[in-house]
């Protein structure tokens, strides 16, 4: 059975008040249109804390500091594939955000916020542990 691992951040701002969401496409394989943490998968041999940066970067052109890691997750894709999470807190070195264009949209949010915006379930709790 093929398997994948998943790296997301939790991306704070510097003044840890709000965290970054991005937006999928609709035409994503994923999530389709849904808001999500920056992230992806880990290439085979890459470190997971390499990978993590790697793909913040590549979606929003943030740096970032990671602090601790969140949660572990594991489900299964609708092509069968199983997936394992991992879910970190970071703060990022700045505010800039540049998005990918594999990506829709960007927004900085307060964790009240996140209620208005349509996205994986899964992530309240996440939202709840790094804001607690």
């Amino acid at each position: 059975m093929e398997s994948v691992i998943v790296i997301t951040s939790l991306v704070k701002n510097l003044s840890k008040d709000k965290f970054l969401i991005v937006k999928r496409k609709a035409s994503s394989k994923i999530h389709p249109g849904l808001w999500v943490f920056p992230g992806g998968k880990l290439n085979h041999g890459e470190d997971i804390f390499s990978a993590l940066k790697r793909e913040v970067k590549e979606e929003t052109n943030l740096d970032i500091k990671i602090l601790k890691k969140i949660s572990e997750y594991e489900y299964y894709r609708e092509d069968k594939t199983l997936t394992f999470g991992l879910c970190y807190e970071s703060i990022a070195e700045s505010e800039n955000v540049i998005i990918s264009p594999e990506l829709d949209d960007f927004k900085w949010i307060k964790p009240k916020e996140f209620k208005n915006y349509q996205h994986l379930k899964e992530l309240e709790k996440e939202i709840k542990k790094a804001f607690k």
